[in-house]
């Protein structure tokens, strides 16, 4: 799986959106075996092509976005999901918390980089103040310092630049192991990451503990923070369901002063 330090998750807010839509609807068959999602849409409708006019996204890669989507699932199911319910199991509340925090302050970096490309000092002077904040008082970024004093995270990710730009979102993608996104959201992303690469000093990155956290602990810690698990909306065209909750969700997001509310742990 890709480290993500930062940039958007696009399945976080896809989970808010789909937990809400679907009221916790019961998962899969729990035989064991990898189950594609039903895609028969005459299976709850007697007039599919109504029925998938609502969720209509532009999608002129879909046959390929379904093979990732697939791919995703299996990785998803076989690997990171239990990776993650091992790492719940074995590291207590408190410092999952801590791990956290951690990787959002660093994220910081790309969030106060992006408010400055978009002109937004509204959100790049509150950023600023929030990393020192948690560097310092916050040990590294272990503790949210900054969140208790009132001062709260900004969204902003070269994506989210983009668009501010004027650039279109271009085809919806499902990029591998990442989940939905976009032509100009896998595009920022990649920008993200090579920011953030840039910006921590090189006699950081040569320590060993750094090639561990990204390839290990930080997307751990990224699949575990997201709720949303591959089959189970109970839906027979749960493919269209988050290709429609990502798109929307991402729009939300862009235009959103403040994060998406986060789920309890």
């Amino acid at each position: 799986m890709l480290p993500r330090f930062a940039g958007p998750n696009p399945l976080v807010p896809i989970s808010l959106v789909l937990l809400l839509a679907t009221g916790g609807c019961s998962g899969s068959s729990g035989t064991g075996q990898y189950e594609p999602p039903r895609r028969s849409l005459d299976t709850v409708s007697t007039d599919p092509a109504q029925a998938r006019d609502v969720l209509l996204v532009s999608d002129p890669l879909e046959g390929a976005n379904r093979r990732v989507y697939k791919f995703n699932a299996q990785l998803d199911q076989y690997v990171l999901v239990p990776v993650v319910d091992a790492y719940q199991f074995a590291v207590p509340s408190f410092l999952r918390r801590r791990v956290t925090s951690f990787f959002l302050n660093l994220g910081e970096i790309s969030i106060f980089t992006n408010s400055v490309l978009q002109a937004s000092p509204s959100k790049a002077t509150p950023t600023l103040g929030r990393f020192m904040i948690n560097s310092t008082f916050g040990l590294f970024g272990l503790f949210d310092v900054a969140t208790e004093l009132g001062i709260p995270r900004q969204i902003a990710d070269f994506g989210q630049t983009l668009a501010v730009w004027g650039a279109d979102t271009g085809p919806y993608l499902v990029l591998p192991a990442l989940g939905p996104s976009n032509m100009r959201d896998a595009v920022g992303t990649a920008v993200d990451w090579a920011t953030l690469s840039f910006a921590i000093p090189s006699s950081i990155l040569d320590k060993t503990v750094y090639d561990y956290a990204p390839t290990g602990l930080q997307p751990t810690d990224a699949r575990y923070r997201i709720p949303f698990r591959y089959h189970s909306t109970g839906s027979p065209f749960e493919y269209e369901l988050v290709r429609y909750a990502a798109t929307v969700a991402r729009k939300i997001e862009i235009n959103s002063p403040s994060p998406l509310p986060e789920f309890p742990e």
